[in-house]
């Protein structure tokens, strides 16, 4: 599920790197730590009520042009169902409780291009999943994925923020679970909202990555607020627009700057 929050956290993170005394302090402290405890829930489409409880811990370094990040998550899960890249699986397997480590995901991007009045700025990304999640246990489907896309960032008056992705996944082929490739998209824009407060909405499709099912849909909404030079804190809902999209998700996190 982590995908869903990583779309608020880009996004407003964009928005935070394009601001000029943003810029200057993520310079002059390159590396982050960020905690998010979220909670997904809701049918995905299986018929059975599927619970996610989360507890990411993400590292990033980031430069003027460069940004790498390594996610790092712990899982709790309830339901027949698995998970892969942000999105439910379909079993009728597994239907009880059960936790540990999910699938680690590094990324990698490179602005290849400034943003200029109305044109944004390009940043083309890859990602790959480490498939560290335990298939047995149905935290994940024990295959490596990759996705390649492009980030686009706009900034207008230092204001309004708006933000795009659109990336192709490629799914690793997991016996018996009909996966396949997948086109993913998101939009939003974080709006200034106070000197150091942000409101974020966002609009995610994280594709179809099974056969038979349909897309993962959801709106996002999200607050954050710089509480001190290094340390930032969100919280944000999001909602299911699509039978395989989670009805309702929460979660906060805070982003420690060094």
């Amino acid at each position: 599920m982590r995908p869903y929050l990583r779309a608020v956290a880009l996004c407003v993170g964009a928005g935070l790197m394009a601001l000029p005394a943003a810029g200057r302090a993520a310079q002059a402290r390159p590396f982050s730590i960020n905690i998010e405890p979220s909670y997904f829930g809701g049918t995905f489409g299986t018929g059975n009520t599927v619970s996610v409880y989360e507890v990411p811990v993400t590292f990033e370094y980031r430069s003027a042009r460069v940004r790498l990040r390594l996610e790092i998550p712990y899982i709790a899960l309830t339901g027949a169902g698995l998970l892969s890249g942000g999105a439910v699986i379909q079993t009728n397997n597994h239907r009880v409780w059960r936790t540990g480590l999910g699938d680690i995901w590094a990324s990698a991007d490179y602005r290849v291009l400034d943003a200029a009045g109305y044109r944004p700025s390009v940043r083309p990304y890859v990602k790959v999943k480490i498939p560290t999640a335990s298939r047995l246990q149905g935290l994940g489907t024990g295959r490596p994925d990759v996705e390649l896309g492009g980030h686009f960032e706009w900034n207008w008056d230092d204001r309004l923020l708006p933000y795009a992705r659109v990336g192709y996944r490629v799914v690793g082929r997991a016996p018996g679970l009909r996966l396949r490739n997948t086109l993913t998209f998101e939009a939003g824009a974080s709006l200034v909202v106070a000197r150091h407060g942000y409101l974020t909405a966002l609009f995610l499709n994280n594709g179809t990555l099974q056969r038979g099912a349909g897309p993962a849909e959801q709106v996002i909404g999200a607050y954050t607020v710089r509480i001190t030079q290094t340390l930032t804190f969100q919280t944000y809902l999001t909602h299911g627009l699509t039978p395989d999209s989670p009805e309702f998700g929460a979660g906060m996190g805070l982003t420690e700057k060094f």
